[in-house]
């Protein structure tokens, strides 16, 4: 017998594959029956599913209207990535002058296990975390880290959105190694230039990608 967990993990993918790939638009409402018909499933696994959803950020849940699919806003997108540059251009700098040989290594095991031919998207993400995440707690700033970490969360669902469409992963590859490479250098200023020219990469990218899909 299948479990609810299993149910509810397999909704929330399904759901959120969906939502990436348009087939539910921002604002269109999500009733829990239909969704439950159209996964197969009873409404408690998709009930819970949206609630997971909410909290990732991909879908809004009214008390009175129910829930809906978030709007993918440009306006606020560039705004996140104007200030995420500008601390993760400063947490790069410092972990470049602050890295060992021993965390360089550890580093290194995150990019090579990114170079896989089939990763899946849900791999990348995470391991593209674990990259910069590894770098930040370098810089010896637990705060800069935290509010980097926690402005990373609020763009979860544009993070998925540029993997899915937009994302380059040759491009990523080529980018992360020129950071790491210049961190074990100790050349904090060209880490810095580097990261920063990843982030405004990415940023055109899925940018011009929700300008063009949800006006």
């Amino acid at each position: 017998m299948i479990s609810v967990m299993t149910l509810q993990a397999a909704a929330v993918e399904q759901l959120r594959e969906a939502i990436i790939r348009g087939v539910y638009q921002p604002g269109q409402r999500l009733k829990q029956n239909e969704l439950a018909r159209s996964l197969g499933c009873s409404p408690v696994p998709v009930r819970e599913a949206l609630h997971r959803l909410a909290a990732e950020g991909f879908i809004v849940i009214d008390p009175q209207r129910g829930a809906r699919v978030a709007d993918f806003n440009c306006r606020e997108l560039e705004e996140m990535y104007e200030i995420r540059i500008m601390l993760e251009g400063r947490a790069t700098q410092r972990a470049a002058e602050r890295m060992s040989p021993e965390v360089a290594r550890r580093v290194r095991t995150i990019l090579d296990k990114m170079d896989v031919a089939d990763i899946s998207p849900v791999d990348w993400v995470r391991l593209n975390w674990e990259f910069h995440d590894s770098l930040y707690a370098c810089a010896d700033q637990e705060f800069l880290r935290k509010t980097i970490s926690n402005l990373r969360r609020n763009m979860e669902p544009y993070l998925r959105l540029d993997v899915a469409h937009v994302g380059n992963y040759a491009a990523g590859r080529r980018d992360h190694r020129r950071i790491l490479q210049a961190c074990e250098r100790g050349d904090g200023k060209l880490a810095s230039r580097y990261a920063t020219a990843h982030l405004r990469r990415t940023a055109e990218g899925i940018i011009k990608y929700v300008r063009s899909h949800w006006k």
